[in-house]
């Protein structure tokens, strides 16, 4: 294992850098937002341009990164993004926390594309499914890490935004000094219709949207919730930290299991998972504080698998030169959810209190489940032996993912072989 991380160890630890302090911003502002007495609706529109301007990062980053390189634009976007925390600090107002996390937003699609495209370029296919295994656990422990740190200092003091500028700047040093590493250009990459993802995958589509609902709610109003119902900065860093574990627990066993079981039954599973302790979670508990991170956990055990489960249900019905631009079509369609559930739960929570973000993430996981209980009694499930293998995969909102997917490399060589086959006519009668 050593000699198969050596290569790229300076990489990782930029990118675990990269989501500590990420992971650290999206929960403090959470809770000073909500301390500050930000109007709700104002609190949801702040956390939600994070995932606009992730989404922004799509359509303008490639280009950028392509012209000016890999550690030029990592160096502009690690500074700039540093810069824009520190400012949350300075000007405490929801118009300029507004912008200012939109510009994280962009910033952190910037980095993460930039170090995934460089991690991809040190691996070879016969290791890059264990390489993504294991950025996989470096990203969420850093998510899980990171809410531990909230403890550090008070929530109203300007520490914690000092705490991640430096892990933001620190993040710079391992991957600007680490061995030199020829990064290939970055494509943007091309989609699916919609039409045609959702008219033949419905099921499928229907779990990535709601994956991108429930899990925005959950990585951005978590902490407005505790907030909201009086737990101190201790006890909502616990239920923070629990929430992420659950999540990083999760995707080893869930997907493992959908590889031998209907998947479709195990997106049932979970979603109705969710469903349950999201109604536990409205009851009012006495004692709840103590209780709350073992139903935070249970909840991220449910909910985190549900965006990896459901594009593993989708990648087993598709040609293989289809997978790279459907991965960018439900990249995009998760965003789109993951945009909206702050602001639709702050809609709910200002007309049901707290509670009223997990009325929400009931209504959302409803659908899903009568959908998922339909198709499964309507249509035999897909032989073990001609499913793709699942791949253990959490969605960060922009297709910089999908180059680590093994099975993307295997797509874009299938294409570049039969293109290389097809003369000058073959090539121009093929579809825009």
């Amino acid at each position: 294992m050593q000699k198969l991380l050596s290569p790229f160890f300076a990489l990782l630890v930029s990118l675990w850098l990269i989501n500590l302090g990420g992971g650290l911003q999206g929960t403090l502002l959470g809770m000073r937002a909500d301390l500050e007495d930000f109007d709700l609706y104002a609190t949801g529109l702040i956390l939600s341009s994070y995932f606009l301007g992730y989404m922004i990062s799509i359509f303008i980053i490639p280009p950028f990164i392509n012209s000016v390189g890999h550690i030029r634009s990592f160096a502009a976007f690690a500074s700039l993004s540093s810069a824009a925390t520190l400012l949350h600090a300075v000007f405490i107002d929801p118009s300029v926390w507004f912008v200012l996390r939109t510009i994280t937003g962009m910033c952190f699609g910037g980095l993460i594309l930039v170090g995934e495209s460089w991690l991809n370029a040190s691996t070879s296919n016969e290791n890059r499914g264990a390489v993504f295994s294991v950025y996989m656990v470096v990203i969420l422990s850093a998510s899980a890490l990171s809410q531990i740190l909230v403890n550090l200092t008070p929530v109203t003091s300007y520490d914690l935004f000092i705490l991640v500028s430096v892990a933001l700047s620190v993040s710079l040093v391992p991957l600007t000094l680490g061995r030199r590493i020829a990064a290939p250009e970055i494509q943007s990459n091309e989609r699916m219709s919609y039409r045609a993802l959702i008219t033949t995958h419905p099921l499928g589509c229907l779990g990535i949207l709601t994956s991108g609902l429930v899990n925005g709610v959950l990585w951005t109003m978590m902490a407005v919730y505790c907030v909201r119902i009086g737990l101190d900065t201790a006890d909502t860093s616990a239920v923070m930290f629990a929430l992420m574990l659950g999540g990083m627990l999760s995707l080893w066993p869930a997907g493992k299991l959908s590889d031998v079981i209907d998947r479709r039954k195990i997106i049932l599973c979970t979603s109705c998972s969710t469903l349950i302790v999201s109604l536990i979670f409205i009851i009012d508990f006495e004692g709840s504080a103590a209780f709350m991170p073992y139903l935070a956990g249970a909840l991220g055990l449910s909910a985190f698998p549900l965006y990896a489960l459901a594009s593993s249900h989708i990648n087993d019905y598709l040609k293989q030169d289809e997978f790279v631009p459907a991965c960018g079509s439900m990249v995009l369609l998760y965003g789109l959810g993951a945009l909206i559930a702050p602001i639709a739960s702050a809609f709910f929570m200002s007309l049901l209190g707290p509670n009223g973000m997990f009325v929400f993430i009931s209504s959302m996981s409803v659908p899903l489940i009568s959908l998922a209980a339909y198709r499964i009694s309507q249509k035999e499930a897909l032989p073990s032996e001609e499913r793709s293998d699942f791949v253990f995969d959490m969605p960060k909102v922009t297709p910089s993912v999908s180059p680590l997917d093994p099975r993307n490399q295997e797509a874009e060589e299938l294409s570049e072989e039969v293109m290389s086959e097809m003369d000058d006519e073959e090539k121009e009668a093929l579809p825009l």
